[in-house]
């Protein structure tokens, strides 16, 4: 069999005592993976805006109580600024730039510290910024969305949320 890609996961196929494996990430890859894709925006989108995907468009997710459950299943950053109906770049799985307006109480990303889809829509914020996500705060769900690798950058690592109340 071939070298393949699924899951947004390299696998290259390797052959151990006639019994044919995959090796995750392994080199002489065929297919790449896809890291970025382009989308319609629903709304005003800033460059850095954490995004959801509503119907055929995107727009600003938020982590906020009360708003609809859909807004909480982030997909992405925006790798540019994007007007309503015009096309927008979704960062899936890659490097995004932040910028101080894309998070909350806060001017920079640290460094090596986890990002979490904020209580207002499109921002992100640390579990330690002083409005961190805590179930008393006006937060409905614990959204990662990816680790800061430095003040400016952030390596974009979607995961599962947890629901904190209803």
């Amino acid at each position: 069999m071939t070298d393949r890609a699924i899951f947004n996961r390299r696998y290259t196929s390797f052959t151990a005592d006639s019994t044919e494996v995959f090796l995750v990430n392994g080199a002489g890859v065929t297919t790449t993976p896809v890291t970025t894709l382009s989308f319609t925006a629903g709304e005003n989108l800033d460059q850095g805006d954490v995004v959801y995907v509503s119907g055929t468009y995107v727009l600003a997710a938020s982590a906020a109580s009360g708003v609809a459950e859909t807004n909480w299943s982030a997909i992405g950053i925006t790798s540019e600024a994007a007007s309503a109906s015009a096309s927008v770049n979704v960062i899936l799985d890659d490097i995004a730039v932040i910028g101080s307006g894309n998070i909350l109480f806060d001017s920079a990303l640290t460094p090596g510290q986890y990002y979490y889809l904020g209580r207002e829509a499109g921002k992100l914020t640390s579990f330690s910024a002083p409005s961190g996500v805590t179930a008393s705060g006006g937060y409905a769900v614990l959204a990662p969305i990816g680790l800061a690798l430095s003040a400016s950058e952030l390596s974009v690592e979607i995961a599962p949320i947890t629901i904190l109340y209803d």
